[in-house]
């Protein structure tokens, strides 16, 4: 059976989330803004079509770095994500 590009896709993203959850990640972090869009914006499909309940906050490498260097959330532009960062927004709020 032969699948489309958007089915392989969201298969692909099903596989990073869930080796994500598997290895005991809190979060996905991209330099890449296609990436962090699809891998964010699919998993809400990907919970529909297999059931499953992944809420894995994905964010730009230049965001954690925001925070990272003091930065607040807002700076950070965690206020923008799908999926919110919690505990990265509770870090930057210390």
């Amino acid at each position: 059976m032969a699948f489309s590009e958007p089915e392989k896709r969201q298969a692909q993203i099903e596989d990073i989330v869930e080796s994500a959850y598997d290895y005991g990640a809190e979060m996905i972090v991209t330099p890449c803004p296609v990436c962090q869009m699809n891998v964010e914006f699919y998993q809400e499909t990907i919970n529909k079509t297999y059931r499953t309940n992944f809420k894995m906050p994905v964010t730009y490498d230049s965001q954690l770095m925001t925070v990272a260097y003091g930065g607040s959330a807002k700076e950070a532009g965690l206020d923008g994500q799908i999926i919110r960062a919690k505990k990265l927004e509770e870090f930057a709020g210390k």
